[in-house]
């Protein structure tokens, strides 16, 4: 598994595996059931999406990280 994607995966609360990548709790709002969507990409990115309507830069800014971290260096 990429560096970079258990990296986000760490910081973020009820981490579930499911068929292609993860579920998780959305750090960038308050959610009582997961909501965000998680899976490695090509070349070493990670994909996030919250279906509450969070922005990607919302998400990982609220654990500590850049956008620029979705993408291996």
């Amino acid at each position: 598994m990429e560096l970079t994607l258990l990296r986000l995966l760490a910081r973020l609360d009820k981490v579930r595996k499911t068929g292609e990548g993860y579920a998780a709790q959305c750090p960038a709002h308050s959610d009582r059931n997961p909501s965000l969507s998680i899976r490695a990409g090509n070349r070493g990115t990670v994909l996030v999406h919250c279906f509450a309507g969070c922005k990607t830069g919302d998400v990982v800014s609220a654990v500590g990280l850049k956008f620029s971290d979705l993408f291996a260096s």
